[in-house]
């Protein structure tokens, strides 16, 4: 309805420039699912299994993983940061709790709390030297995920490994009434990171550092203690997913998330975060975490190789870029 008095009011204006910047404004407003609509067209009419409940459930095993990556990383954009450093804290976590539980016969409960204490602890370290160290956000995580990953061969010692442990694969393979358990999880996190950002102190707290961490400290605001917070969420959440993936896989490989920071900053931007930080939301995330799964489902479908599966995704972040920067010109 919104939209449709939208249009009417752009009629009865004509063809002028205030027309052009609404059109723009709706085009922006629905482009999310424009996108959507367009790749699941497509990819439909190129392979008929593309709709089939198996594929289906086949894409919603994929984001369940990479989308709880998502979350904290839109909040690091916001907060005008990034975390690289997710798909080496992913790795390096699920290496982590497959090694105590398989390797060391640790109770797969306390491994598990091990696991996502190293990612929180991963993400205060990356925190502090970003608001202590005043080290450049991209330099930081970029280091710690490049010791994270020399920690991943040493504990694998190159190799997968292999856990033998039915409570080890409970979160990657149940299923409620047909739907993953790593499905719901996904589902249950982004609502409660949507009610954190729009109904929370600290949620509002998160947009105005992004928007003028300078006003914001004028304001009151712990500025540092915020944006350390945010900071152990993403790592948290990498080590959830990577935990995930393991159960899911009945094994901890050395090779995961090589693509996580990528694929994690072009669905965040994709959907409608900011790259400079104050503007985002977690459900345009979600839909930018289904377009990427759904394209890269896509792609494996129709044979394409992993090097043009990447090509992809960084023309995604490309155009999603070119067309924040158009809207911040021509709005």
């Amino acid at each position: 309805m919104q939209l449709c008095n939208e249009v009417k009011s752009m009629n009865k204006t004509g063809l002028d420039g205030t027309t052009a910047r609404r059109v723009l404004f709706l085009l922006n407003k629905w482009m999310m699912l424009i996108i959507l609509a367009l790749t699941v067209i497509i990819f439909s009419s190129l392979s008929p299994y593309f709709l089939t409940l198996k594929n289906l459930y086949a894409v919603g095993l994929t984001i369940s993983v990479i989308g709880i990556v998502c979350i904290g990383q839109t909040l690091c954009i916001i907060t005008r940061g990034f975390d690289l450093s997710v798909g080496f804290t992913a790795a390096f976590c699920g290496i982590l709790v497959a090694f105590l539980t398989g390797k060391q016969g640790m109770p797969y409960a306390e491994s598990l709390f091990i696991g996502l204490l190293a990612g929180g602890l991963v993400g205060a370290i990356n925190g502090l030297l970003i608001t202590k160290g005043k080290i450049n956000a991209l330099i930081t995580t970029l280091a710690t995920g490049y010791m994270l990953s020399g920690g991943v061969i040493l504990l694998s010692k190159g190799y997968s490994i292999i856990v033998d442990n039915v409570n080890f694969i409970f979160l990657g393979t149940t299923k409620y009434y047909g739907i993953p358990l790593p499905l719901i999880i996904l589902i249950v996190l982004y609502i409660i990171f949507h009610l954190f950002l729009s109904n929370s102190i600290l949620g509002r707290h998160v947009f105005c550092i992004g928007g003028n961490p300078d006003a914001a400290k004028i304001a009151g605001i712990n500025v540092e203690k915020v944006q350390i917070i945010v900071y152990i969420i993403s790592g948290i959440l990498s080590a959830f997913a990577g935990i995930i993936l393991s159960s899911r896989m009945g094994a901890a490989q050395n090779s995961i998330g090589g693509s996580y920071a990528m694929e994690s900053i072009a669905a965040a931007v994709l959907g409608g975060t900011v790259l400079t930080g104050g503007e985002g939301k977690m459900s345009g995330t979600f839909l930018g975490v289904i377009i990427i799964g759904i394209l890269s489902n896509g792609l494996i479908m129709l044979g394409i190789d992993q090097a043009y599966r990447d090509i992809a995704t960084g023309m995604v972040l490309v155009l999603a870029v070119l067309l924040q920067n158009i809207n911040v010109r021509k709005i």
